[in-house]
């Protein structure tokens, strides 16, 4: 290797101007900062940046009542179904039967004849 060269170099760059900012470096900064145009916003851009909480607000609580609503009707045709259905059964010239049968088996649950060791 050649260390001429290399002291030669090292010896060049210690001879070179420092670089150092300006004094006035932050005036210039802000100075240029404020010289610059900041866009305006549209009334409506403004509008919902400042309501832009509240709007968030008022549609998650829409949304909410929403499907609480369509819950509630759903309900409420689930109900009128069985209501239906519990007409057909009562209208039924079978019901007599199912009442007897329900019966029956109810006696059987309660039945004194039943062990409690079933093995």
């Amino acid at each position: 290797m050649n260390t001429e060269e290399h002291d030669d170099l090292w010896e060049l760059l210690g001879k070179a101007r420092q670089p150092a900012p300006s004094p006035f470096f932050s005036r210039n900064v802000l100075r240029e900062v404020r010289g610059l145009q900041q866009e305006r916003r549209s009334f409506w851009a403004g509008f919902f940046f400042r309501w832009q909480p509240l709007t968030a607000t008022v549609c998650v609580a829409a949304l909410i009542t929403g499907s609480w609503i369509a819950s509630n009707r759903r309900q409420a045709e689930e109900r009128q179904q069985l209501l239906v259905m519990a007409e057909k059964v009562y209208t039924s010239p079978d019901y007599g039967v199912i009442k007897d049968l329900d019966e029956l088996l109810d006696s059987e649950k309660n039945s004194a004849w039943l062990s409690a060791d079933v093995n």
